[in-house]
């Protein structure tokens, strides 16, 4: 699925390392070396960069689902904030917690769901946690797929919420399914399934 978000990230962090690495070496002669070696930091940092943040943000699932089931993890300073995002979110919402981390199978794909709560009317409420600067289309297809697939096991309501939490001051910022929204997401979800599924079997 196109993350048009991610693709200028990728590009932006680029030319920042690009400028870093060139900036080290103002006032020296310019060779093609440190061309090169500029280039090559501008290739490298994006992906660096990415897997640490994948990283940070499986490091915080870790921590939320752990302290859900009633365990106490270190919390290593760079998730403090994160978890103080958490804390202020729970603190503010009336919820029962069913279970957390619990996978979901479709035909041919399988997700896995961060948090499912119930409300205190009897609904369901699947929260999928985002440790990210914002929340984008593709996250809601992926959290409304987890609730399609789990509303043909239950007749009580399901409904999809996406969580951001802050890492640089504790905040959160809420992203719900609405009702008018399943119909198009799943359309979305089975042409962008449809299509990987295609691409896979023309590869073979």
């Amino acid at each position: 699925y196109p993350k048009p978000a991610l693709y200028n990230w990728f590009a932006r962090r680029g030319r920042e390392a690009m400028r870093d690495h060139l900036v080290a070496h103002l006032g020296e002669p310019i060779s093609e070396g440190l061309l090169d070696d500029a280039v090559a930091e501008a290739k490298l940092r994006p992906s660096k960069d990415a897997s640490e943040a994948a990283d940070l943000g499986s490091q915080a699932h870790d921590l939320i689902s752990a302290e859900l089931l009633g365990q106490t993890l270190p919390v290593p300073p760079a998730l403090e904030t994160v978890m103080d995002s958490f804390h202020a979110w729970r603190s503010d919402e009336r919820l029962t917690l069913i279970d957390t981390e619990t996978a979901v199978v479709g035909a041919g794909y399988a997700g896995t769901i961060d948090a499912l709560w119930q409300r205190e009317d009897g609904s369901y409420l699947l929260v999928d946690w985002k440790i990210s600067n914002g929340l984008y289309q593709d996250h809601s297809i992926q959290v409304q797929t987890y609730a399609r697939l789990l509303r043909q096991h239950t007749d009580v309501r399901v409904d999809a919420t996406l969580v951001r939490l802050g890492k640089e001051r504790p905040e959160w910022e809420v992203l719900e399914v609405e009702a008018d929204q399943c119909a198009s997401l799943d359309n979305l979800w089975d042409a962008a399934f449809g299509f990987y599924v295609a691409l896979k079997e023309n590869k073979s």
